[in-house]
C-alpha cells in the first residue's frame, strides 16, 4: 500500500507520518526529504531547484519501486491546484504513477486544521529545527491562491487534526485504511 499525507504546510504531516510508520510498520518518505537538496543547491523556484527535485524524487520512488511490494509506503506531500508552474500536480501524478508500478492501491489522506491553529503550529520552534518555514504570509498566500485536491487515489479521505493528537490521527488512518482491507 501507498500513503500519502497531504495538506498545507504546518498541518502537521510528518509527525503524523511517523506516528503512522510506529502503527503501520513499513517507510516514510517526507516531502522535505526530496526538497531539502534542491533547497540546498539551488534558488527556490529556478529551473535548476525543479530539476534537483525532480532528480532527487526519481531516484527514491525507484528505490521504492525495489522494496517488497507488501510493505506499506507512508509519503506527504503537498497537493494543490494552482501557481504558475505546475509543480505540485505534476508531483501527484508521480505519486499516483508509483502506486500504479507498485500494483498498489494509493491511499490519500488529506490533513486540515482550523486557520488559527494552522498559524500557531506553522511558527513552532521545531519547524524552525527541521529547516522548514516558520512563515504564516506564506501559509496564508498558499490557502488564497490554491486549493487541495486528491484526484486520483484509489480511497480518499479527509480529517481535522485540530484537537487531535499526532498519534490519535494515526491511529485514524490506520483505522480508515482497515475498512478497505
Amino acid at each position: 500500500m501507498l500513503v500519502n499525507i497531504s495538506g498545507w504546510p504546518g498541518v502537521g504531516k510528518f509527525t503524523t507520518g511517523r506516528e503512522l510508520q510506529a502503527i503501520l510498520g513499513g517507510k516514510l518518505l517526507d516531502n522535505h526529504t526530496i526538497l531539502n537538496v534542491g533547497r540546498a543547491l539551488a534558488e527556490g523556484g529556478t529551473a535548476e531547484y525543479y530539476d534537483l527535485v525532480r532528480a532527487v524524487r526519481s531516484v527514491a520512488f525507484a528505490a521504492i519501486l525495489r522494496l517488497p511490494p507488501a510493505l506499506p509506503i507512508i509519503l506527504t506531500s503537498v497537493v494543490a491546484r494552482g501557481g504558475s508552474n505546475g509543480f505540485l500536480e505534476e508531483n501527484w501524478q508521480a505519486i499516483i504513477d508509483l502506486a500504479q508500478a507498485r500494483n498498489c492501491p494509493l491511499f490519500s489522506v488529506t490533513l486540515t486544521c482550523s486557520p488559527v491553529e494552522n498559524v500557531r503550529r506553522i511558527v513552532s520552534e521545531d519547524r524552525g529545527r527541521r529547516g522548514k518555514s516558520q512563515k504564516a504570509a506564506i501559509l496564508n498566500r498558499l490557502v488564497a491562491e490554491r486549493s487541495l485536491f486528491d484526484d486520483g487515489a484509489t480511497y480518499r479521505t479527509s480529517i481535522d487534526n485540530t484537537t487531535s493528537s499526532p498519534r490519535e490521527t494515526a491511529q485514524h488512518i490506520q483505522d480508515w485504511i482497515k475498512t478497505f482491507q
